[in-house]
């Protein structure tokens, strides 16, 4: 029997898959209480996702709160596209009046920040390099106490 020759199914059924959906590389979350804006960044921040930070933040800042809380406290990952997204809110900040305030910064993030230069510009207090340590090999950030 030659290849045009063999039968070919009529009634094939669709097979479903079940796959999960995927997990996002990073979440921002916009909170509003009574004291100030607050948007919350958790996974990675890196070249693809870093200017949704400064997108979303200078939204808010169009409202002219008179304060902005960024919390950082779920960042797992930290480039150099997420300093300059951070000054880049800084500046618009400042052009608007509204105070930029850095809450609970993952300490991997707040080192960086620190050997950069860039903390003290943001309000960051300046970390000791001796308490930081590179990343379990896990990934996992770690911070001697």
């Amino acid at each position: 029997m030659s290849i045009l020759e063999q039968p070919t199914r009529q009634h094939a059924q669709p097979t479903r898959c079940h796959a999960q959906p995927a997990k996002p590389i990073m979440t921002l979350d916009l909170h509003n209480d009574r004291h100030a804006p607050m948007i919350t960044v958790s996974g990675e921040v890196d070249m693809s996702t870093a200017h949704l930070i400064s997108e979303l933040a200078e939204h808010v800042i169009t409202r002219r709160p008179a304060r902005l809380v960024l919390d950082l406290s779920g960042v797992t990952f930290f480039s150099a596209h997420g300093i300059s997204a951070l000054l880049r809110t800084q500046r618009a900040a400042e052009s608007a009046d509204v105070t930029l305030a850095l809450r609970a910064a993952a300490p991997f993030v707040t080192y960086l920040l620190a050997v950069t230069g860039t903390g003290m510009d943001l309000g960051v207090p300046v970390a000791k390099t001796t308490d930081w340590r590179w990343p379990h090999h896990d990934g996992s950030p770690r911070c001697s106490t």
